[in-house]
């Protein structure tokens, strides 16, 4: 589909080096820190920039842990995930949350000397994604919600994303698909185009979805390694990022990595600095993320509220009913055109029925 080609190759590498270079030069993101919160504050005024609401979903850690020979004692910390949400136009209540931790930790350093942990892989580029991503998205109408978060907390135990993964679940929302990014800037020394997508068993085929339209919609990627990259689904389930989270609490949720099974050494740790982040790499993975998102979602998709009153009602019924039955010579009837397929039809009824009497506000 043209809109969804069109959308991907719209992903600039410069914006999302811009993004990686912001996140680095805070030095460490290390929860609780002084710089933890002033990159909460920054990424709260990249959403803010971009036109979103966002809101701050406060939560406590709790943790006593030894990592790799080090300790970490947190009590009664409150750390903070960035929500921001892109409304859609067809079906509000069903969402894609599309997530990524913004905290960062050096575990060759003592928790005493977190003040450098640069994180510029791990996860400054998955963050840079997701900002991106909404940026594309903020004037492009998706059926589907799109939920952005930022985590704070994964590097000790995916605290924040379990705090979201809980509430969304007690609340009981309408989630398609959780997808996670996490480490996207270094390429395998084995398969140097190569990324994966891990999910369970039971969720495989959300997971296919995404990858089939990250093949179709990307000049880079491929199920087969036919265009010299490899683009790997698992169902591993690996705990060991945010997706895990959702995966616990029974939501379809997918994990994007660099690939997998050859992760870089410079993870977590002080030498994860910009010089590690292969930013034409990270362009990739995030327009074929993209392409998956929007394969999803459902796009392009127009909204059933076609006098803009805030609710779908009689009135865009007979604005419905005078444009039925068209094809799409002139610009007047296009917004009845609801499945885009170049006719006002019996599928656009369909689509228009399913959303009669919701509101858009």
């Amino acid at each position: 589909m043209q809109a969804i080609q069109d959308a991907v190759a719209s992903v600039e590498a410069d914006s999302l080096l811009s993004d990686v270079e912001r996140l680095v030069a805070f030095d460490t993101r290390f929860m609780g820190s002084d710089s933890n919160w002033a990159a909460v504050e920054w990424l709260e005024d990249c959403f803010q920039a971009m036109g979103y609401d966002v809101r701050r979903d406060s939560f406590v850690v709790d943790v006593s842990k030894s990592v790799l020979g080090q300790q970490f004692v947190l009590n009664d910390l409150t750390q903070v995930n960035l929500v921001a949400s892109h409304r859609g136009v067809i079906n509000p209540d069903r969402k894609i949350v599309l997530g990524a931790h913004y905290d960062s930790i050096s575990l060759d350093r003592p928790q005493s000397e977190q003040d450098f942990a640069p994180g510029a892989d791990d996860n400054a580029t998955g963050v840079a994604a997701v900002l991106e991503i909404a940026r594309l998205l903020r004037d492009r109408q998706t059926g589907m919600t799109v939920e952005f978060v930022l985590f704070g907390a994964e590097e000790l135990g995916l605290v924040g994303s379990a705090a979201h993964a809980a509430a969304v679940s007690s609340r009981g929302e309408d989630v398609a698909a959780m997808i996670g990014l996490d480490v996207l800037g270094t390429r395998s020394d084995i398969v140097p185009d190569a990324f994966t997508l891990d999910t369970t068993a039971s969720y495989l085929d959300v997971a296919n979805q995404v990858a089939d339209a990250a093949e179709a919609y990307t000049d880079v990627f491929s199920r087969d390694g036919s265009s010299g990259s490899r683009l790997m689904v698992t169902s591993i389930g690996c705990r060991c990022s945010d997706h895990q989270s959702y995966l616990n609490n029974g939501i379809p949720a997918i994990g994007v990595f660099q690939y997998f099974t050859n992760p870089s050494p410079h993870i977590n740790t002080s030498t994860d600095t910009i010089e590690q982040v292969d930013i034409a790499y990270v362009a990739e993975i995030t327009r074929a993320i993209l392409a998956g998102i929007l394969d999803v979602a459902g796009f392009p998709r127009r909204s059933p509220d076609f006098d803009a009153d805030g609710t779908v009602g009689f009135g865009d019924f007979l604005l419905f009913a005078e444009a039925f039955g068209t094809e799409m010579t002139d610009a007047s009837t296009e917004a009845f055109d609801l499945d885009g397929d170049g006719q006002v039809a019996f599928s656009d009824f369909l689509i228009f029925s399913g959303s009669f009497g919701r509101s858009f506000t």
